[in-house]
């Protein structure tokens, strides 16, 4: 029996990724990592359609953020996790953490005020992993000592590695038509043109706010220790996803509580 999951998301995802990482690409030659954001700004300013590309970079990966969690949430409708097997769902689920990773990394590489802070939250949570913190935060941020080069390399590579999952996944069914690109490039183009992302140049202050996607995680920090708050509480959603195949009822359940929290927590910390 086949899975009742329409592939208008799954083609969207992979459009607006290959966009991502086409427009990376281009604003990719006059960055420099040393000088994350004045490279950002010049790249605005004076690189010819620079902004427009970096406003179109920043949208496309959103949209596939966005779009991996309609996909994920068509999945769970459709209870395609009883017709897939453990190794593919498993593999599914795995892209969420690593397209978060790219997005995060992303932001810090901006160098402006919402990147510092990221940085500095990102680093200070993987040097709280037992036994492999330290590996970690060498391999993804390093942000106290090596500024944006870590991140830099991380949000490239992965990038790039889930660009080719998602051909080698999908492209084996058919191929990426030239209309699904060119939709979704004219939605990400439709959001640059009507709500330009801006760079946050003030010094870092109390209350400065960091990714949109983190701001449930900043704020849970505020009440909790760093490794509940800023570890254990994000994964919680990774194992519940993980066991709706073995135990979809109560998985289901965790996480709508999960997501009815980190959305609570998200609102208080955006009206902050």
């Amino acid at each position: 029996m086949k899975s009742r999951v329409s592939p208008w998301a799954s083609w969207g995802l992979c459009a607006s990724f290959l966009l991502a990482v086409i427009t990376g690409i281009i604003i990719n030659y006059p960055y420099r990592a040393e000088i994350p954001l004045i490279s950002t700004v010049g790249i605005e300013g004076t690189v010819p359609f620079g902004a427009l590309f970096r406003y179109l970079h920043y949208y496309s990966g959103q949209l596939a953020f966005l779009l991996l969690i309609w996909h994920t949430t068509e999945a769970l409708l459709g209870q395609s996790y009883r017709y897939r097997r453990p190794f593919f769902w498993t593999t599914l689920i795995s892209t969420y953490p690593l397209t978060l990773l790219v997005l995060f990394t992303g932001y810090i590489i901006r160098g402006d005020e919402t990147g510092l802070l990221a940085g500095r939250i990102a680093e200070n949570l993987a040097l709280k992993l037992p036994l492999i913190g330290e590996l970690i935060n060498r391999l993804l941020f390093a942000v106290m000592e090596e500024g944006a080069h870590r991140a830099y390399l991380a949000h490239v590579f992965l990038s790039w590695g889930l660009l080719v999952g998602l051909i080698s996944w999908h492209f084996r069914l058919r191929r990426l038509e030239l209309q699904d690109l060119a939709l979704w490039a004219s939605v990400a183009l439709l959001l640059a043109l009507l709500f330009p992302p801006s760079l946050e140049f003030a010094p870092l202050a109390t209350h400065a706010k960091g990714p949109w996607f983190f701001l449930g995680i900043q704020e849970a920090l505020r009440y909790f220790s760093p490794y509940l708050a800023g570890l254990l509480f994000p994964a919680l959603p990774l194992l519940l996803l993980w066991l709706c195949k073995w135990w979809p009822k109560r998985a289901a359940l965790g996480l709508l509580l999960w997501h009815v929290v980190y959305l609570s927590f998200t609102l208080v910390g955006a009206l902050r």
